[in-house]
C-alpha cells in the first residue's frame, strides 16, 4: 500500500505532465495546478460539467489526461462571455447546459489527435459507468439526466454507445426523441457554432428541467425513501463551484463587504477565553516518544540531504559580514606580530593577514499550523514537513519557531454566547475561543542541529494532532 508521501509524489507528477500538455495544446503559459484544481495564473479554471470531476483519491493518469483534454478544448472552442449570458438560472437547465456546451467542444478534436479522442472517450464513458452503478439511474430524475446525457453525447460525437446502455435507456430515448428530436439535429448540425448551437442547448435544458420538475412533484411524499437515497446522490451531481465573485476578501479583488462594514479592521470580540498552552503538555511522553521514533523512520525513508538543504537556506538567507582576520596569508595587510621573520626568515612570504567574512543568517521563521480537525488527514506530512524545514534551517543558522492555532470549542463557545447576551451588536469579529500552541520556541535550539542532522528533539510531531482530542475542533479561527 502507498504512503501519504508516495500518494502525494504521484499526484504532482500527474498534475505536472497534464499541466503541460494544456500549455502546449492551448498556448496558454500561465496553466498549471494548486490544490488539485487548474489555474490560469492566479485564478482557478472552473470546470462544471460533470464528467470532468474527479474524486479526490483518483490518481488514474488516464482519467486525469481525459479531463485534461476536454479542459483544453473548452479553453480552445468556447467564448466564456457568451456561455455566461445564456447559462440558464435553473440548477437542472444548468447542468444540462454545461454538459451539452462541453460535448460540442470534445467534438471538435482535430483529425490528426486520435489519442485525444481517445482519452475523451475513456473520460465520458468511465464516468457514465459510474453514474450508473451509483445506483442514480433507478431513480425516475436520476434516469431522465443520465438518459439526455446519453442521447446528447452519442448524436453530437457520433460516437455509438453499447448494448447495455442503449437498451437501459429505451424506453426513455423513445419519450423523449420525439420532444427533443429537431433540437438533437440541431446540435449535430451546429457544433461549430455556440451561438447557434446554444439556441438548441437551451431549449433540451429546458425540456429537462421540466421533466426533473414533473418527477419530483409525482414523487412526492408517496416515495420519501427513495426521494431521499436520489438526492443524496444527486447533490454531488449538482454541485457547482463557487461564483468567482465572492462575498470574502480574495487576493484578486481585495474587498470584502465584511471587512468594510468593521472600518477595514480585524475585529475580536473579546480574548478573555482565548489560551495559549505548549503542545508537549497536551500528550503523554510515552506517546511523544513513539511519534518521534515513527517521523525519524520515515524521514529516513525520505533519503532527503539536508545538509544540501541547509546550504541552499544559508545562501538565501544570509548576509557576508566580517568576521576577524585570517593570518598567515601571502597577501593583503602586514601582520606587524611577524616583521621579525622578515629579516630572520627572508624568503618568508606569509606575513600578511586578510580581512575574513562568513555568511552570517540573522534572521527567524515562523511557521504558523492550523489545529483544526479539518487538518487530520494532513497531520503526518505536515509534521514531517516541519520537521526537516526546522533541522535545515537551524543547521543554516536561522532561528526558528513553530506555532499553532485552533479554536477551543465549537460555535464559538463562550466568547459566542457573551455576544448573543449582549444584544448581538453588528460586525461583531471574532467569536471564537481560541488555543494558541507553541511547538517550539524562538528560543529553543536543536541540539546539535548546527553541526549535524540529527532530529530536532524540541520539534514535536504534529501527527498528535489526530489524537490529542483536547485541542480539536472546526478551522474557523
Amino acid at each position: 500500500m502507498a504512503t501519504p508521501q508516495q500518494l502525494a509524489r504521484r499526484q504532482q507528477h500527474i498534475e505536472e505532465l497534464c499541466a503541460a500538455s494544456l500549455r502546449a495544446l492551448t498556448g496558454e503559459r500561465d496553466l498549471h495546478y494548486r490544490g488539485k484544481r487548474l489555474h490560469h495564473g492566479a485564478k482557478p479554471v472552473a470546470l462544471y460539467a460533470p464528467h470532468l470531476r474527479l474524486d479526490d483519491d483518483n490518481l488514474d493518469f488516464t482519467a486525469y489526461r481525459g479531463v485534461a483534454d476536454a479542459t483544453a478544448l473548452r479553453l480552445l472552442h468556447s467564448d466564456i462571455d457568451l456561455h455566461r449570458r445564456l447559462c440558464p438560472e435553473d440548477s437542472v437547465a444548468r447542468l444540462v447546459f454545461e454538459l451539452l456546451e462541453q460535448l460540442r467542444v470534445e467534438a471538435l478534436v482535430p483529425k490528426g489527435l486520435p489519442g485525444m479522442a481517445r482519452n475523451l472517450d475513456q473520460r465520458f464513458e468511465a464516468w457514465s459507468q459510474d453514474f450508473h452503478n451509483s445506483r442514480l439511474t433507478e431513480g425516475i430524475v436520476g434516469r431522465l439526466i443520465f438518459s439526455i446525457a446519453m442521447i446528447c453525447w452519442t448524436r453530437i460525437t457520433g460516437r455509438p454507445l453499447d448494448d447495455e446502455t442503449g437498451d437501459f435507456i429505451e424506453t426513455t430515448r423513445g419519450r423523449l426523441v420525439p420532444i427533443i428530436g429537431a433540437d438533437l439535429a440541431g446540435l449535430r448540425r451546429h457544433r461549430r457554432d455556440q451561438a447557434a448551437f446554444a439556441e438548441h442547448a437551451l431549449n433540451i435544458a429546458r425540456v429537462t428541467a421540466e421533466g426533473v420538475a414533473d418527477a419530483r412533484e409525482a414523487l412526492g411524499d408517496d416515495d420519501d425513501q427513495d426521494d431521499d437515497d436520489e438526492s443524496e446522490g444527486f447533490a454531488l451531481f449538482l454541485d457547482f463551484d463557487e461564483e468567482d465573485d465572492e462575498g470574502f476578501t480574495t487576493a484578486l479583488s481585495g474587498h470584502s463587504k465584511v471587512f468594510d462594514d468593521a472600518e477595514q479592521r480585524y475585529r475580536i470580540f473579546t480574548t478573555a477565553h482565548d489560551r495559549e498552552e505548549a503542545a508537549s503538555d497536551l500528550v503523554r511522553d510515552a506517546k511523544l516518544d513513539e511519534y518521534r521514533q515513527r517521523l525519524d523512520k520515515e524521514i529516513a525513508e525520505l533519503g532527503i540531504n539536508i545538509r544540501r538543504l541547509a546550504q541552499l537556506f544559508t545562501a538565501h538567507l544570509s548576509n557576508v559580514e566580517r568576521d576577524g582576520w585570517s593570518f598567515g596569508e601571502e597577501e593583503g595587510y602586514i601582520d606587524g606580530r611577524r616583521l621579525a621573520q622578515l629579516i630572520t626568515s627572508p624568503a618568508e612570504r606569509r606575513l600578511f593577514r586578510l580581512e575574513q567574512y562568513k555568511p552570517k543568517a540573522n534572521s527567524m521563521v515562523s511557521f504558523l499550523i492550523d489545529c483544526s480537525g479539518s487538518m487530520k488527514t494532513y497531520s503526518e506530512s505536515t509534521a514531517i514537513l516541519l520537521d526537516l524545514l526546522t533541522r535545515a534551517l537551524e543547521m543554516a543558522g536561522v532561528t526558528t519557531e513553530i506555532l499553532g492555532f485552533t479554536t477551543n470549542t465549537w460555535n464559538g463557545g463562550r466568547a459566542q454566547k457573551e455576544w448573543m447576551g449582549a444584544g448581538r451588536p453588528k460586525n461583531p469579529g471574532r467569536l471564537n475561543e481560541v488555543r494558541y500552541l507553541v511547538f517550539k520556541e524562538a528560543a529553543q535550539r536543536c541540539a546539535g542541529c548546527a553541526a549535524t542532522s540529527a532530529p530536532c528533539s524540541s520539534t514535536i510531531s504534529i501527527a498528535k494532532a489526530s489524537t490529542a482530542r483536547r485541542w480539536t475542533g472546526p478551522a474557523t479561527a
